[in-house]
């Protein structure tokens, strides 16, 4: 019954979505303004979901996600093209049925979201949320400093989305899933209460950012503030160093928030590194490293507690892509490791793999934590309009015994990904993943064994 209803509801929301128009209310001498809106909507199916571990039974192998997202961006042209700017959206998000992350279960008492992990409740089948999305204002100066717009500057505050290099730290501010629904698709992403500062001159750029991300638990609300630098050597080379300031940013006012911000403390210093350059045609290198002192203070009447750790991660990438040879083939191969007490950050999607390492593993099971992955990928485009992704992912633990773990090996991932650009509008996207277990992921997953297989079906509407 579940599947039908799925079904039924995507074919509404097809129809109900093309009945819709994007729509300029305004562009001229003065500056413009334009609304949208964007529909995502994505079916799952589950084969030994959990690999047939213990949380299977509580699960539900048939789930569906949807998401809302009306716009609006608005700019104001001020002299010597210098212009104002700013944009307003607005996110509704569900989910019916439970997916595998765990945060909902059927028929189990589970801690409630919003109220740092403290309450227990019930989650019921349908798990959703409206909530206000991007709310920011900013300024361009245009040719104010420079005729040529060789130096530029650009100035914005508010809610609004940040991505540092490819997203391997900095990319999504805010949680989904849970009782906001919607945790595969992500429709929020922005961070809330920024500043960001960008000053551009020719091949230099310079950010200074202040961000605060939106966790389902108010506990682990953080702030990020520091700066990056990227410097273009040429076409084919770039260079960027980063440094970022961590630390908790919530207080008893907060919604759900039930604990003193003095309890318990971050203070992350985390030095990052990034280098992407093309020795040779159709060949592409690509590096990352950070380097961290993540400080912990837990207080309480009795005692204090304060730990240090040092930590590091990062990855390094090699791809070959032939846009000359028929379906345009693309190799790559990644290895990635993220330490020991690494702290993963708010990393975000940016491509398949990216930084959501395996659509079962690295969107349900898994943070890039004490954890070691190969990526062997392969792409290729039949027509222009469709891409095809073939991705094996191998996942090894550093230290298995902080998980209480006697072995090291986690398992095998393979993702079979297909994107279709049908037309500007409207995109699908479809998939089948499957994970093997190896000695780790059993203890792991509760004694899950068996092979998982996943496949899912979705379509976005823009307009």
């Amino acid at each position: 019954m579940i599947n039908r209803r799925i079904f039924v509801g995507i074919f509404i929301t097809v129809f109900t979505t093309i009945a819709s128009a994007d729509y300029s209310f305004y562009e001229g001498d003065h500056g413009e303004l334009s609304a949208g809106l964007q529909i995502q909507t994505a079916i799952f199916g589950d084969v030994n979901n959990q690999a047939g571990g213990a949380a299977k039974a509580n699960l539900t192998d048939y789930f569906w996600e949807l998401s809302a997202k009306p716009y609006l961006n608005a700019s104001l042209n001020l002299f010597n093209d210098s212009k104002l700017y700013g944009g307003f959206s607005y996110v509704y998000s569900s989910t019916l049925g439970h997916d595998p992350s765990g945060y909902t279960q059927k028929g189990v008492d589970m801690y409630l979201q919003e109220t740092d992990y403290t309450t227990l409740g019930r989650y019921d089948n349908y798990h959703y949320k409206n909530k206000t999305e991007e709310l920011y204002l900013g300024w361009k100066s245009g040719k104010l400093l420079d005729e040529d717009e060789k130096i530029t500057v650009d100035l914005s505050g508010g809610r609004q989305n940040y991505k540092l290099g490819s997203g391997f730290l900095l990319n999504y501010g805010a949680d989904n899933g849970g009782n906001r629904g919607a945790g595969w698709i992500n429709p929020r992403t922005a961070f809330n209460n920024t500043i960001l500062g960008r000053f551009n001159f020719e091949a230099i750029k310079l950010e200074g950012f202040y961000l605060e991300t939106r966790p389902l638990n108010p506990a682990e609300k953080r702030s990020y503030q520091g700066a990056n630098l990227e410097y273009a050597y040429s076409d084919s080379t770039h260079f960027a160093l980063s440094y970022i300031k961590t630390g908790n940013k919530r207080s008893l006012h907060d919604d759900g928030s039930t604990d003193s911000l003095g309890k318990q403390g971050l203070d992350n210093d985390t030095y990052n590194a990034r280098v992407e350059f093309s020795p040779l045609e159709n060949f592409t290198i690509s590096t990352e490293y950070a380097y961290q002192i993540n400080s912990t203070k837990i207080a309480t009447t009795e005692f204090i507690d304060k730990t240090k750790i040092h930590a590091s991660g990062g990855f390094g990438q090699i791809e070959y892509k032939r846009e000359d040879l028929f379906w345009q083939p693309a190799i790559s191969y990644r290895y990635a490791i993220q330490g020991e007490g690494f702290d993963s950050m708010s990393p975000g999607f940016g491509t398949w793999g990216t930084w959501f390492q395996g659509e079962i593993t690295g969107e349900w099971m898994l943070d890039n934590s004490n954890l070691v992955t190969h990526v062997g990928r392969l792409i290729v485009t039949p027509v222009e309009s469709v891409t095809l992704n073939l991705i094996y992912i191998n996942f090894t633990f550093v230290n298995p015994a902080a998980f209480a773990l006697t072995s090291a090996n986690y398992g095998n991932e393979v993702n079979l990904l297909a994107d279709w650009e049908f037309s500007d509008a409207l995109e699908f996207s479809t998939g089948l993943e499957a994970f093997v277990p190896s000695a780790a992921s059993k203890q792991y997953l509760g004694e899950g064994n068996k092979v998982w297989l996943q496949g899912f079906l979705t379509a976005t509407f823009t307009f």
